[in-house]
């Protein structure tokens, strides 16, 4: 049998492209290790730092504004370190040297290599000199007030009012600018809650003319700022007045009660919403009433409510309309709760009682109807006679009552 001919194995075209490809990087790589020249480029941006040899520091002063923040450097040197650079590795610094007290001066730029140990020489920069205004360097301290201009909440809710953690904030920063410096607004970002939340803040610095303010300057030692918002519900509830020494059985319905406003509308924490029935404005004393006669209150709202139409006062008057009063000498007089003291009623009639009510009921009302109660569990009993307090009822009906306080005597 015949032996096969040995294939070359460069006769296939993809096999030759990559034995000519690998040839070709293995000269370039010796030619730049060995062969290469120095080239030259342009690191671009470089930062000037002020902070650099700053003598100025030791003056109480520092600068406020500079005309240019970087420059542009052009560097020679192998192309294997020049490849390699980046504007870390280039330090470019202003002479602080003329700089003596507070003012504008014209400052010569430096350039020098970061590390000594480079292999890289600094040709030239686009800018050999820049401009800086220098201030003395104060303190002030300053409230916070937060912007939430950019929360939204649901057409139920709205928000109570927020406030900042931490309430101010000591600014230290150039004189110029802090006697300029009016106010600091702590910022929330812009988004929906339906709860009381808290949000991180950013501050923004205005003068008193509301134009906004470069904080570059500014420095505090405060770094995190958070604006709580407090979101409460709205809720609109009927107004009630209640009544005190409402005799027994009495209804108070009878009355003809009219208010400067039957409902309230009121803004309150979120939780307790739905368990809020009523708004009590105040309170009538059943033994003091007047007719026709305007009975005041002022809003008073717990903390945490928001009284949304700012309702100063809210005014309730009992019509004297189809009311009539007469006057009984009440001679039952009923001692309660006696227990085993000994106690004697001196008074026998209790003159001049005026019971008031609906006038048909008064029509029908005479002496005997009424009757005087002392109820023994509430006197503080000495010894010989004192004057104490006594209820009047009407056991007949429940539209009358008597208005007044009244007493009798007693004798231990």
């Amino acid at each position: 049998m015949k032996k096969d001919k040995m294939k070359d194995p460069l006769a296939s075209p993809k096999i030759r492209f990559l034995v000519s490809l690998i040839f070709a990087i293995a000269i370039w790589t010796v030619v730049v290790t060995f062969f290469s020249t120095d080239i030259k480029t342009v690191i671009k941006d470089v930062p000037i730092n002020v902070e650099y040899n700053a003598s100025y520091v030791n003056l109480g002063i520092e600068i406020i504004e500079q005309d240019i923040k970087t420059v542009d450097v052009t560097v020679s040197g192998p192309r294997t370190v020049i490849g390699a650079l980046s504007k870390d590795d280039i330090i470019v610094y202003p002479q602080f040297t003329n700089v003596r007290e507070v003012g504008t001066y014209n400052l010569a730029l430096n350039a020098i290599k970061a590390s000594s140990v480079m292999e890289f020489q600094i040709e030239s920069m686009s800018n050999y000199q820049m401009s800086a205004k220098f201030d003395r360097v104060v303190e002030k301290k300053f409230d916070l007030t937060a912007d939430v201009s950019n929360i939204t909440v649901n057409n139920q809710y709205m928000i109570d009012r927020v406030y900042v953690t931490p309430g101010s904030v000591v600014v230290k920063g150039p004189e110029i600018l802090i006697n300029r410096l009016n106010k600091i607004v702590a910022v929330v970002d812009s988004q929906e809650i339906v709860q009381s939340t808290q949000l991180p803040a950013k501050l923004h610095f205005y003068d008193a003319d509301g134009t906004e303010m470069d904080g570059t300057y500014f420095t505090f030692g405060q770094t995190e700022f958070t604006v709580t918002i407090p979101v409460v519900k709205e809720i609109q509830l009927p107004v009630k007045i209640n009544f005190i020494n409402v005799p027994a059985g009495f209804d108070v319905s009878k009355l003809d009660l009219r208010l400067s406003q039957d409902a309230i509308e009121l803004a309150v924490p979120n939780k307790i919403a739905d368990s809020i029935t009523e708004y009590v404005a105040g309170y009538i004393d059943m033994k003091e009433i007047e007719f026709d006669k305007p009975y005041v209150f002022k809003i008073m709202l717990p903390n945490g409510y928001i009284n949304i139409k700012d309702v100063k006062e809210i005014s309730a008057t009992i019509s004297s309309e189809n009311m009539e009063s007469k006057k009984v000498d009440v001679k039952e007089i009923q001692i309660l709760n006696k227990g085993q003291q000994d106690v004697e009623i001196i008074t026998k009639v209790i003159n001049s009682v005026e019971i008031v009510g609906e006038k048909s009921v008064i029509d029908s009302i005479s002496d005997s109807n009424v009757v005087a109660q002392l109820d023994m569990s509430h006197v503080s009993l000495a010894q010989g006679q004192q004057t104490v307090d006594v209820d009047i009822i009407i056991p007949s009906t429940n539209s009358a009552w008597a208005r007044g306080t009244y007493q009798v005597t007693i004798k231990n």
